[in-house]
């Protein structure tokens, strides 16, 4: 009962193939490229053009526009930090 105890706390690590890994992280990437190229496209149509006037109130697509920007930069530097 002893061996049972002892061979527990030993268990051996489990290790993705290297090709798969690559695939997984570099799918990552271009999808976090993706979406940050979404998220600041969409921060420029709020701020700086008409597609949205007369349906969403002023100070609401600057607010907005304002949020996606923050949010498609923190987006890219978590992209670029995980590329490391």
């Amino acid at each position: 009962m002893e061996d049972n105890k002892n061979n527990n706390s030993e268990l051996p690590e489990v290790e993705q193939p290297s090709n798969e890994q690559g695939k997984s992280t570099l799918f990552a990437v271009i999808t976090g490229i993706i979406m940050v190229t979404i998220y600041l496209g969409m921060a420029f149509l709020l701020v700086f053009t008409t597609l949205f006037v007369g349906k969403v109130p002023e100070w609401v697509r600057y607010m907005m526009g304002v949020v996606f920007f923050l949010y498609g930069i923190y987006r890219g530097y978590r992209v670029y930090v995980s590329r490391k």
